[in-house]
């Protein structure tokens, strides 16, 4: 779900605990990356003239594209990745799902006008804010990492429920 502004919020209260250092200084380290959110980056970035990139069939292949790159840049320069994949999301999340869906909404009306006047800037704009993960794009990337030998796990978040002090 994330926490908005957090890297901001870090470097204004606590400015020495953000630390710049080239790929390189983390040789030999183990590093866990949130899967869902390199996802979201690598369908939203990872394009050819505007639109994701595909394969000769049509099936989206960005997501696929950008984890071998980055895992393959990680991995030669010495650093183990582990993806970190979400699970099924708790209870608790379901008003801010709810929130996500009312701003896809939004923004596919928006899109639809952008369309309508010929706006390539917003077309860009409100297509970036439609694209969603799916289950599809998650088992294809956990099949990738599996033929890479590159760990990944799968949070289940009965933990995070059970050991948060709120709930007790």
């Amino acid at each position: 779900m994330g926490i908005t502004g957090l890297a901001k919020l870090i470097a204004d209260i606590a400015p020495n605990a953000i630390k710049e250092n080239e790929i390189k200084n983390h040789f030999g380290r183990k590093i866990a990356i949130d899967a869902s959110m390199s996802l979201y980056q690598f369908l939203i970035a990872v394009r050819s003239e505007g639109a994701q990139l595909t394969s000769a069939d049509g099936e989206t292949t960005s997501h696929i594209m950008g984890t071998f790159y980055r895992t393959i840049r990680l991995l030669e320069n010495g650093i183990k990745p582990v993806y970190v994949f979400d699970g099924k999301p708790p209870q608790m999340k379901s008003s801010e799902l709810e929130k996500r869906a009312d701003r896809r909404q939004e923004a596919q009306k928006s899109l639809e006008k952008a369309e309508e006047a010929g706006d390539a800037t917003g077309i860009d704009k409100f297509s970036k804010r439609l694209v969603k993960v799916t289950s599809t794009h998650t088992t294809e990337c956990k099949e990738l990492l599996k033929l890479m030998g590159v760990p990944f796990v799968e949070v289940c978040l009965i933990f995070v429920y059970l050991f948060n002090p709120t709930n007790h």
